[in-house]
């Protein structure tokens, strides 16, 4: 028995110095982003987005949360997992909104959506979220499929934003 523990652990440690040094390499940050047009003024879409009421219309972060609260500039409620999350609006200016966000026990990642005019009558909403990835090599992985994982979800609120922007036109 003794005799395959040291080639174990020796395989095991090669494995992760290599996976180590192959994260080295890798970013230190992650941004996911999607984006929908709009038929609506630019005014309007930001003013829909910088309030976190209407945010339980379309906002996919919010399927399944449990009691919503606002306090101040910041938004929070528990996930179905009970996890507590948390959005805060830092700040509202004529090209967008700036919302850092919080999900479970992370540290608030930036967060924002970018509103540009396209045509007269249309906007081009750009929803990212940029998440800052410590050294461990199982963190860099994780970047790599991070936007596999939170576009789906940025993409179907945007789709239902632009649906409840074009209802309330």
């Amino acid at each position: 028995m003794n005799r395959w523990i040291k080639p174990l652990a020796v395989g095991v440690g090669g494995l992760f110095t290599v996976m180590l040094a192959f994260s080295v390499f890798m970013p230190d940050q992650v941004m996911t982003s999607k984006w929908v047009r709009v038929a609506n003024d630019k005014e309007r879409v930001i003013k829909v987005i910088s309030d976190f009421r209407s945010w339980s219309e379309w906002n996919g972060l919010l399927s399944g949360a449990g009691e919503v609260t606002y306090l101040d500039s910041t938004m929070r409620w528990s996930s179905a997992n009970g996890k507590q999350n948390a959005v805060k609006l830092e700040s509202v200016s004529e090209n967008g909104v700036s919302t850092p966000i919080s999900i479970g026990d992370t540290d608030f990642m930036k967060s924002g959506f970018s509103v540009e005019k396209r045509t007269a009558d249309s906007v081009q909403i750009v929803w990212f979220v940029i998440e800052e990835l410590n050294w461990y090599p199982w963190e860099k992985f994780y970047g790599m499929m991070a936007a596999d994982m939170k576009g789906p979800l940025m993409q179907e609120s945007l789709d239902k934003l632009k649906l409840y922007m074009q209802e309330r036109k």
